[in-house]
């Protein structure tokens, strides 16, 4: 057995691990080499075996009192078993006895971070990193530390460093990506990527993340180009082909996305997501018989989709099976109770079978969940306007106004229609002027509204006129 470097291979290390194990289970006075205990203890805590790992190492302190290694082990072996205090009392004591060890001012950094103490952890490790600049983990954990503290450029500056030393480094491209999203620098991240892929044109995973930036950046044909180069490097990469159908998607182009997603839906782990993809398709297409089809066979790949059972719902529910709608939207509102639009949907199902009590109910649930869904406020205020008339219906819309603060177009429109057909043209005149100010482009909903109001000349006029001012 060659262990001059301190390196053992699986089956050595095996052997090892057997035999402290037998000697601790025999108490047997064994002899083993310090890197041969370092080795064994440092296997025990990657396999959560930490009783025996506590064993080998007090083990090694027994025979090799002087050796730090054993130390630094049982720093990791306190942070194991969920006692960090006595990890971080440790850590700092190690620390004031070994000024330049770099390991352990890692270790005691993280104990920090995770104690929320960041700026302390920021700290060591920038210590740590002056000790020893090379130190890639050093620079990978103060750029997560960086991030946690919302300090994005400096994290971007050294994930990017990273990915100088070690163009292959996964992980830290993943993170330099994730961290261009947060701070919202989607266009230097498509920049980035575009070089990085230029200079390295055969990282499958540079592409895959560039055609996902574009399509944050609403440009799915770029993607749909990079999700292909992506493929080219390995077709199998069920990812980029599922990522390239919601590029078609975006892009309006149906079929083609139908033909991924199906080529997807043959992968083990993205059945219920391609049916849910497919579901989707269909449904923009208006085809809600097909629609529903895939959507009920992504439950049955994975009934946790619930975003499966809110697309058959509404596919139920556009093709007037409104009962069988209500059956599976409640089984949504159960899977998740705090999300407002299945509340929104059964409320929406209620009001066509003409049962408006139960949806004001349902809207104002979806309400609670969201106070700031403005369509559950004009759907209740429409449902009051079934329920009690006119007045109630403006009334909810004012209440909808304070809850939003801001102002708002769709409010401001539904309120000069419910004043049109009330008569109070005046009022409905000054709701107008205040809708079109806001978004002159969402006029139309008054006619969407009441059907009666295309022929008002009022309306007409005064859009008119604001249009060509």
């Amino acid at each position: 057995m060659d262990s001059s470097d301190g390196f053992f291979s699986e089956e050595e290390l095996d052997a090892l691990v057997k035999r402290f194990r037998n000697a601790v289970e025999q108490d047997a006075n064994e002899y083993f080499e310090a890197d041969e205990l370092e080795a064994i203890a440092d296997a025990l805590l990657k396999r959560d075996d930490i009783v025996l790992a506590k064993s080998a190492i007090d083990y090694g302190y027994a025979m090799y009192p002087d050796n730090e290694d054993f130390q630094i082990l049982d720093i990791h072996y306190h942070v194991l078993d969920n006692r960090s205090d006595s990890a971080e009392q440790l850590a700092r004591s190690f620390i004031d006895r070994h000024p330049d060890n770099v390991e352990v001012r890692l270790v005691l950094a993280s104990i920090l971070s995770d104690h929320g103490n960041h700026r302390d952890a920021l700290d060591l490790l920038e210590q740590a990193r002056e000790l020893d600049p090379e130190s890639e983990h050093a620079i990978t954990s103060l750029s997560m530390e960086y991030q946690v503290l919302g300090q994005h450029r400096k994290a971007i500056d050294l994930y990017r460093e990273i990915l100088d030393r070690n163009p292959e480094d996964e992980f830290a491209l993943n993170e330099l990506v994730f961290v261009y999203e947060v701070a919202n620098e989607i266009t230097e991240a498509i920049r980035f990527l575009t070089d990085f892929t230029d200079q390295y044109p055969f990282n499958q995973q540079a592409w895959f993340h560039l055609a996902n930036t574009c399509n944050i950046n609403n440009e799915p044909m770029k993607a749909i180009e990079a999700y292909d180069f992506a493929l080219a490097i390995d077709p199998a990469f069920t990812p980029a082909m599922f990522g390239k159908g919601h590029s078609y998607m975006f892009a309006g182009d149906h079929l083609k996305a139908i033909d991924c997603f199906r080529e997807t839906a043959e992968s083990e782990g993205f059945k219920a997501a391609s049916y849910l993809s497919l579901g989707e398709a269909y449904s923009q297409m208006n085809n809600y018989g097909v629609a529903a089809e895939y959507y009920q066979k992504s439950i049955e790949a994975d009934s946790t989709y619930n975003e499966s059972r809110m697309g058959l719902a509404y596919c139920l529910y556009m093709m007037n099976l409104d009962e069988e709608a209500l059956r599976h939207v409640n089984e949504a509102i159960l899977n998740e109770p705090e999300r407002s639009d299945t509340y929104q949907l059964k409320g929406t199902v209620l009001m066509n079978l003409e049962r408006y009590s139960e949806a004001a109910t349902e809207f104002r649930n979806a309400i609670r969940a969201d106070k700031e869904n403005e369509a559950a406020w004009l759907d209740l205020s429409e449902t009051h306007h079934f329920l009690t008339g006119i007045p109630e219906a403006l009334n909810i819309l004012h209440e909808a106004e304070e809850v939003l603060e801001a102002e708002n177009a769709m409010i401001a429109y539904r309120k000069a229609a419910l004043f049109f057909e009330a008569g109070k043209d005046q009022e409905a005149v000054s709701q107008l002027l205040t809708g079109l100010s806001i978004n002159a482009e969402l006029y139309t909903s008054i006619y969407s509204y009441n059907k009666e109001l295309e022929n008002n000349e009022i309306i007409q006029e005064i859009v008119t006129m604001f249009l060509n001012q």
